[in-house]
């Protein structure tokens, strides 16, 4: 079993690990906006983050990152296995990229950056994954990531010009699909040991 203070010590760093990509994620974002616009005319009150956006974002890493582990240790046969942290800093690498890419290439539209997208994260899912549990998470988190930015932009909490929210809509599923396979590995990878620990004590008692 699991302790509370394990669980705690997990979710803080996935808490904080979500909040840091956040702000990543906005920066890349707010300056391809600057990029393109001339700065005099920029509303700079438009590129405050708002506050609960972080801690939202904290709040589901922490939950996929603690979540996954689990399930992946109840479907399996096998003892919790973890790669090497090199291989979890790759991956990270690698988000952080397609978030770079979606900033940088401009894509001739927004269906060939989608395709782009979608081709570079199956195959980092392949890579870095290979579970049709962790495939199945990503592509739910993606599509409820994209939900909830269309009813925020219905409600007008979230407001985009017609052609930014179809821009934003191009590369959101595969960059939250990424981010979800990326939190995997790094929860899956600060639970190996608590995993271990614990199936050790269960033998020796």
């Amino acid at each position: 079993m699991i302790s509370s203070c394990q669980l705690f010590y997990r979710g803080t760093i996935l808490f904080l690990i979500g909040t840091t990509f956040t702000f990543i994620l906005y920066i890349l974002q707010t300056r391809r906006h600057f990029s393109s616009l001339n700065f005099q005319k920029v509303d700079h009150n438009s590129f405050c983050i708002k506050w609960w956006l972080p801690l939202v974002c904290g709040i589901g890493t922490a939950f996929v990152g603690l979540i996954y582990p689990y399930l992946k240790c109840k479907n399996s046969d096998e003892q919790m296995k973890g790669q090497d942290w090199s291989h979890v800093i790759r991956c990270v690498a690698m988000f952080v990229g397609i978030n770079e890419a979606c900033t940088k290439v401009d894509f001739p539209s927004n269906l060939q950056l989608t395709l782009t997208l979608g081709i570079i994260s199956v195959g980092m899912w392949w890579y870095f994954d290979r579970t049709k549990m962790g495939f199945g998470m990503g592509v739910i988190i993606a599509i409820l990531a994209t939900l909830v930015t269309q009813m925020l932009v219905y409600h007008k909490i979230c407001i985009y010009t017609e052609r930014e929210f179809s821009y934003v809509k191009s590369w959101l599923p595969c960059v939250v699909f990424s981010g979800g396979i990326t939190v995997a590995n790094i929860g899956n990878q600060l639970a190996v040991n608590d995993f271990s620990d614990n199936e050790n004590k269960s033998h020796a008692e």
